[in-house]
């Protein structure tokens, strides 16, 4: 697999504001305009509302109660909610992980970028994304 690296950390919380703030105010981070894109799982669409910073660090929160953010937060609170690494072919990234047995529960794609998502089971408790996209990230772009 032709990992490039670690892309971005994902943070949920029930405030994106309130945490937003806190991540600009005690470590000077900015973040980029509110997405709210919709993601596709195996249990239905998920919107959720998410800002990005050009340093990696992303924060998520729920737009439904029956969502998969949604569902964590209840079950752990608020912090680090999935790691996002980048890769090289995604397709072929899939097609590898599918061969060791390891079936995505989601996917996202745009013009830009396409991810996939792994249920953390899988991944010793992490929910994992894999992305491929064109440098830079085109959030990251949307963020400066």
């Amino acid at each position: 697999m032709d990992v490039h690296g670690v892309d971005r950390v994902i943070i949920a919380t029930p405030n994106i504001d309130e945490t937003a703030g806190q991540f600009s105010d005690l470590l000077g981070l900015e973040f980029g305009d509110l997405m709210e894109p919709t993601t596709e799982t195996a249990s239905g669409e998920q919107p959720v509302a998410n800002l990005l910073s050009p340093s990696g660090v992303e924060l998520v929160t729920p737009r439904s109660e029956d969502g998969q953010v949604a569902r964590f937060l209840e079950h752990n609170g608020p912090g680090l909610y999935a790691v996002s690494i980048r890769v090289g072919d995604l397709a072929a990234a899939v097609s590898e992980l599918e061969a060791k047995g390891v079936e995505p529960v989601g996917r996202y794609e745009s013009a830009a970028f396409a991810e996939v998502f792994y249920h953390p089971e899988q991944f010793g408790g992490a929910f994992v994304i894999l992305a491929e996209y064109d440098a830079p990230h085109p959030a990251e772009t949307a963020s400066t």
